[in-house]
């Protein structure tokens, strides 16, 4: 089959997080399995191209602070030219100036579309998003398009914003399993917090937590990679009341791939997100057995729960401390690093995505161009 993939920003320090690492795994594993994928998307000018078969379009953003009102003209044209020529579009769609209109477009021109909204297409929205779904998202939500949702949450939310009950399909985000993975924890070990430094993240809640930890384990050490998010400045004032420069610091963004080596030279992975559909950083830190600590409210904390690959809590600094002093003690931590790994390998392998998609891109197909 040939499907091209809509991404918006892929770029060097990976600041558009996990739609865009959701997009290129899916893209790496379609290829492995056969079939021919196209993955276009918006362009930060440094980032490098991993395929001959990747498109990439320069893209614009406002404000750097954050991607409301983003473009890439030339993406939306490239998808007029070429959307007739795929079997069908995959797009990985936010209220964005990238995606939403090459998602219409390709609608438009009779062409089967999925469309996966990562959680970010939610009922509840600002003045900016209610402006775009005027023109573009309300328009695309009660078409013709496949939809995917994470949750059952997602999808409920996705009704209520008028797709049809019959063109939404379950399908969970997928990772590779790493070739390198976590080692035990020996001495000075390191507690990672890797993800954008926004409110909905909680990094703050890190660093309080980081700070009753080190009045037990002063031995511990504490790290943030992510790009700023609006959050850095309260993750660095934070530091400095709890005094723990020396042993808590913000690295500053990073790659993807460097995201990922990252978490395999760790001993634990710390996310205390609230409202966090399906964390692509929780997924790949599995992938490394790395045991992670979350908060309830994430959709993958339920598994991590039920075969103890982590702990979850309910998100304050005391419960986030205790996991961390509890996973750090080593038959604790052997036992979830090993549920880590063996969860990502099974719910949440890519064979397991492969063959959902597929599925799915048949369904397209099948009502899009009947007979």
């Amino acid at each position: 089959m040939k499907v091209l993939h809509v991404a918006a920003l892929v770029s060097a320090d990976g600041a558009y997080g996990g739609p865009v690492s959701v997009a290129t795994d899916q893209v790496a594993a379609l290829r492995r399995a056969g079939h021919d994928v196209v993955l276009a998307a918006g362009w930060d000018g440094r980032a490098a191209a991993d395929h001959p078969s990747t498109r990439l379009f320069r893209a614009r953003r406002p404000r750097r602070a954050g991607f409301a009102g983003m473009v890439a003209p030339g993406l939306p044209a490239w998808v007029a030219r070429h959307a007739r020529g795929f079997d069908v579009v995959h797009v990985h769609l936010t209220r964005d100036l990238v995606t939403l209109p090459a998602a219409w477009l390709a609608d438009r021109l009779g062409v089967p579309v999925v469309v996966q909204t990562h959680g970010q297409v939610r009922a509840e929205r600002g003045r900016v998003q209610a402006a775009l779904d005027r023109v573009w998202t309300g328009r695309l939500l009660r078409g013709r398009a496949e939809f995917l949702a994470l949750t059952g949450h997602e999808a409920a939310d996705l009704e209520r914003q008028g797709v049809a009950a019959g063109r939404l399909h379950r399908v969970v985000n997928g990772v590779p399993l790493a070739a390198r993975t976590a080692t035990a924890p020996g001495g000075a070990p390191l507690v990672l917090f890797v993800s954008r430094l926004a409110d909905r993240k909680r990094p703050v809640a890190f660093v309080e937590a980081a700070a009753l930890v080190h009045a037990v384990r002063p031995d511990v050490r504490f790290e943030l990679w992510g790009p700023d998010g609006g959050e850095a400045g309260a993750v660095q004032a934070a530091t400095t009341r709890a005094g723990l420069a020396d042993v808590c610091t913000w690295r500053g963004p990073t790659s993807p791939d460097g995201a990922r080596e990252l978490l395999a030279g760790g001993q634990l992975f710390v996310l205390p997100s609230v409202a966090e559909p399906f964390p692509m950083a929780v997924l790949e830190a599995l992938a490394t057995g790395l045991p992670v600590v979350l908060t309830t409210e994430t959709g993958v904390s339920a598994a991590v729960a039920e075969v103890g690959a982590g702990v979850v809590t309910d998100g304050s600094r005391r419960e986030l401390a205790d996991a961390v002093l509890a996973l750090l003690e080593p038959g604790a931590w052997a036992a979830a690093a090993g549920a880590a790994r063996q969860l990502a390998g099974s719910r949440y392998g890519m064979a397991t995505v492969v063959d959902a998609l597929e599925a799915v891109y048949a369904t397209a197909v099948s009502r899009r161009r009947p007979g």
